[in-house]
């Protein structure tokens, strides 16, 4: 995800899943020295890709960081997914008919709990992105993982001169986006 204005360079290079990619000693964000690392993500499907990107000690920093909006949607997340998990539970154990033994009810109405508190939750931790401040935001949206296949993964940076250095660093197994 972008910012509006911000164009990202797309590079795409061969490489197969557990197989390590090649990144330069820098900072994919601001391109100072890397003494960190950040998780990258990406599911298509069932299949997720993750790769670990360089950071400096100050956008790392920024990264760990989260702002008093953030706690309180993110505390606000934990008690609404409580509240509707005690809810589910509770539902449940009302709407099954009772000459279904009790265990079977417990079990139906914990898995049930546990999903709709779970997806509540969730829903208020991606809430929690938006009130993240604009330099967290910023090094979240260094680079992504735009697609990736059994043999190749296309990453976008926002950092031309970063984006640079990866090339030349992997030109032997670049490919054309």
């Amino acid at each position: 995800m972008l910012y509006a204005g911000q164009m990202g360079q797309r590079v795409k290079i061969k490489v197969r899943p557990n197989q390590e990619v090649r990144f330069p000693g820098v900072c994919v964000c601001c391109v100072r020295p890397a003494v960190a690392r950040m998780l990258l993500r990406r599911r298509i499907g069932r299949v997720t890709r993750m790769v670990d990107v360089p950071l400096c000690a100050e956008c790392a920093r920024h990264l760990v960081y989260r702002s008093a909006d953030e706690e309180r949607v993110e505390r606000l997340g934990m008690l609404a997914g409580g509240i509707v998990a005690l809810l589910m539970l509770g539902l449940v154990l009302l709407m099954m008919p009772p000459d279904v033994v009790l265990w079977w009810r417990l079990l139906a109405g914990l898995l049930a709990a546990g999903l709709a508190g779970t997806a509540v939750f969730l829903r208020f931790r991606r809430a929690s992105f938006n009130a993240a401040l604009p330099e967290k935001k910023a090094v979240l949206n260094a680079v992504q993982i735009v697609d990736f296949s059994w043999r190749a993964t296309t990453f976008e940076f926002v950092n031309a001169q970063f984006a640079e250095q990866f090339r030349r660093l992997n030109e032997a197994i670049l490919m054309d986006v």
